[in-house]
């Protein structure tokens, strides 16, 4: 991912706001976008293409995983 501190506040945000948690669930890409982020199209694939479903648990669990692994 060409922005990984900007993935990396994003998680940050997923995990810590349920409003913002639930814009992702419903449009990821535009609730990224409205975080003011800067994201290239790279970001917006990853976003599209993660499972947005299950519980907040298992969510903030897939969102860590996906976004911590671009940074190794």
């Amino acid at each position: 991912m060409s922005n990984p501190q900007s993935m990396q506040q994003l998680a940050d945000k997923f995990m810590n706001e349920a409003n913002f948690r639930e814009q992702m669930r419903q449009d990821p890409e535009g609730a990224a976008e409205r975080s003011g982020l800067p994201l290239d199209d790279e970001d917006k694939q990853a976003l599209r293409s993660m499972d947005w479903g299950g519980s907040d648990e298992e969510l903030n669990e897939r969102v860590s995983k996906a976004f911590s692994s671009s940074f190794c």
